[in-house]
């Protein structure tokens, strides 16, 4: 038994001490044995997300840099394609929708990529729709349903169905800087191994 709690803790350690530095990185205050999960190969997702944040379709689901996006009650459906830009920001309860059913035909999914580009910030029970972009630095007001683009960024939209509340000054937009990682992956690695995860 002793030998197994060594040879245990041989393996859990370092990954302990990597784990610490992620969590420098802000993206989510994800428990250890998550980290370890990813670690150990076990999860089919390289980003952090709470046990009640749903996924479909991850492999069509890009993370940038630093994007805290799992965050709890959330839907998340990479059918259609999503791409999620660095440092963006999610509330809880976000649904991103990239598929949706046919008006005439309920079987037949209607498929359109999503793209959310750096530093946008979704709040809580927001819905985006298929074929939405959101340029950089986008702000959606809590509960609000996005049925159009938004590719210009820089600004607050909010309501059903959102529209412009405010524009934003381009200047006084405040660049993170944390450590750099794609979900559980530093930044140096990632493009390493992004296709064990991706297909986007």
């Amino acid at each position: 038994m002793n030998t197994f709690l060594r040879n245990l803790s041989f393996l859990i350690i370092p990954f302990f001490r990597s784990w610490i530095n992620f969590r420098k990185s802000e993206i989510l205050p994800d428990g250890y044995f998550d980290y370890l999960k990813f670690r150990l190969n076990l999860s089919k997702i390289y980003w952090p997300k709470d046990k009640t944040c749903m996924v479909a379709n991850p492999r069509k689901i890009y993370v940038g840099k630093c994007s805290k996006i799992g965050r709890p009650f959330s839907y998340l459906q990479g059918g259609g394609g999503l791409f999620i830009g660095d440092y963006v920001r999610f509330g809880p309860g976000v649904g991103i929708l990239t598929s949706n059913h046919d008006f005439y035909d309920r079987d037949k999914n209607n498929v359109k990529p999503i793209k959310i580009g750096d530093y946008c910030w979704i709040g809580m029970h927001a819905i985006v729709l298929a074929g939405v972009e959101l340029g950089p630095s986008t702000i959606v007001g809590a509960g609000s349903v996005v049925t159009k683009s938004f590719p210009e960024g820089y600004c607050v939209i909010a309501g059903n169905p959102a529209k412009v509340i405010k524009y934003l000054d381009k200047e006084k937009v405040q660049i993170p800087s944390h450590p750099e990682y794609y979900g559980y992956i530093p930044a140096s690695d990632f493009e390493k191994v992004r296709n064990k995860y991706i297909d986007v």
